[in-house]
């Protein structure tokens, strides 16, 4: 846990961990309650930093899902997707009063979908660089159908590669997702904690599930948080990628859109003044 996050905590909040049906929950600070779900292989801590400012006025509900990190993987009869949004539904209806959601990237999507499952539930949803359809943000052709063999494949390369294949290739990803160097090595390291099954299923549903229709009837106030910096050595413009947010999130009802100025993937990381800016004045 991040030394200045903890001290903060002893000083002036505190924090218990629970775990529910297999989310990992750290609970810290008084007021509203938001619940921060990271994203695919990331651990709850991708949220310290954030959690340090949000907790003085109130009650964060920091989640790090199954297989996730250092929590263990539970089995998935029906699926990566609609396990999680049971277990999440589930963890919400049980606080018994509204809730704000701030998700990243698999965290936003699963967010977008318990906004149209449990309405009654959110107050509001934050979605920090995330898709209703993963894949239609690289092709914009891309159907849920004809993106099936290609999830496939790469599903099964990252159950079939070594230990040391698996470190190398997050290794040089990770650099596209953060220009956080301190941040690299945590990122890398949860990769490797996670459960391989977990993260390949995940992220073969998440390039073949396109929601996209659904956001007709989400009715919820959404922020949406975009980065687009880590795109500019692919031709990609502040302008084309707004474009493809504006029109992945074209049927949502109530949308505000922003674009963080440099930030790659994790913007409370890369962008941290701007992310807590539009945030605090989104949920205020």
């Amino acid at each position: 846990m991040n030394k200045l996050f903890l001290l903060y905590l002893i000083l002036f909040g505190s924090i218990s961990t629970a775990y529910t049906q297999g989310l990992e929950v750290h609970i810290s600070g008084k007021g509203p309650k938001l619940i921060l779900i990271p994203g695919l292989a990331s651990s709850g801590e991708v949220w310290n930093e954030t959690v340090a400012q949000l907790s003085q006025d109130y009650e964060c509900h920091v989640l790090t899902l199954p297989g996730f990190g250092t929590n263990p993987a539970i089995d998935m009869p029906s699926g990566f997707i609609t396990t999680m949004e049971k277990l999440l539904s589930d963890y919400i209806l049980e606080q018994k009063e509204k809730v704000t959601l701030i998700g990243h990237s698999l965290g936003g999507f699963l967010s977008l979908r318990l906004s149209r499952s449990i309405p009654d539930q959110i107050q509001k949803a934050i979605i920090v660089d995330s898709f209703p359809f993963y894949s239609a943000a690289f092709n914009p052709a891309a159907t849920a159908e004809n993106m099936e063999g290609m999830a496939s494949q790469m599903k099964q390369l990252m159950l079939s590669q070594s230990p040391d294949q698996y470190r190398a290739q997050q290794q040089a990803t990770m650099p596209m997702m953060t220009i956080n160097s301190e941040k690299l090595p945590l990122a890398v390291g949860w990769s490797m904690q996670s459960d391989r099954g977990t993260t390949a299923e995940a992220f073969y549903e998440l390039m073949t599930t396109d929601f996209r229709q659904e956001l007709a009837e989400v009715k919820t106030p959404i922020l949406v948080l975009g980065a687009w910096a880590s795109g500019k050595n692919y031709g990609m413009t502040e302008e084309s990628v707004r474009k493809s947010f504006a029109d992945q999130y074209r049927l949502a009802q109530n949308l505000q859109l922003e674009l963080a100025p440099t930030a790659h993937h994790f913007i409370m990381w890369d962008n941290p003044e701007w992310f807590m800016e539009k945030v605090l004045a989104f949920i205020q």
